[in-house]
């Protein structure tokens, strides 16, 4: 919750002692900038506002461009981090090589996103799912040891995704 009041803190003070024209009254007198908040997405959201009341398309269509080049380095980012032999991983871990077998498992190509992963998480083990398999004791068995597989398999991606480190 801590984090929440901080910027919410350091929105108030942005507001509160931005440099106005008193003849202006709530917009900042013309000429001057604005001051920064320390908040990225606010001054983005000023941006575009900005833009928007003035139908200024040059700035918006530049924002959108600079907003979609953003969100693709993030994604390229994230690529990378899955794929490269990142910090935090053990060395000479190639993560394509260790967990290509848990995707495997789940039916997937390796780096597949985290949705389709438990997507087929959930079918394979309602599919694989012991109690189906109460007829035949052999069946339950086999039933047994692929559903602690496949549950080995999707901790051991779900952790990989979510800290970028393979567990051993």
């Amino acid at each position: 919750m801590d984090p929440i009041f901080d910027r919410l803190e350091t929105l108030l003070k942005s507001l509160w002692n931005q440099d106005r024209d008193p003849f202006a009254g709530d917009r900042p007198a013309e000429g001057r900038v604005r001051p920064s908040s320390g908040d990225s997405d606010y001054s983005d959201a000023l941006d575009e506002l900005d833009a928007y009341l003035k139908d200024d398309r040059q700035a918006q269509e530049r924002l959108e461009a600079e907003r979609r080049r953003r969100a693709e380095e993030e994604e390229r980012r994230a690529r990378n981090r899955y794929s490269s032999g990142a910090a935090g991983r053990s060395p000479g871990a190639d993560p394509s090589a260790r967990l290509s077998g848990d995707y495997k498992i789940l039916g997937l190509a390796f780096g597949a996103p985290m949705a389709e992963v438990k997507a087929a998480y959930k079918r394979l083990l309602k599919q694989h799912h012991p109690d189906r398999h109460g007829a035949s004791p052999e069946a339950q068995k086999k039933a047994t040891e692929f559903s602690a597989r496949l549950n080995a398999a999707y901790a051991r991606i779900e952790t990989w995704t979510s800290t970028g480190k393979i567990p051993e």
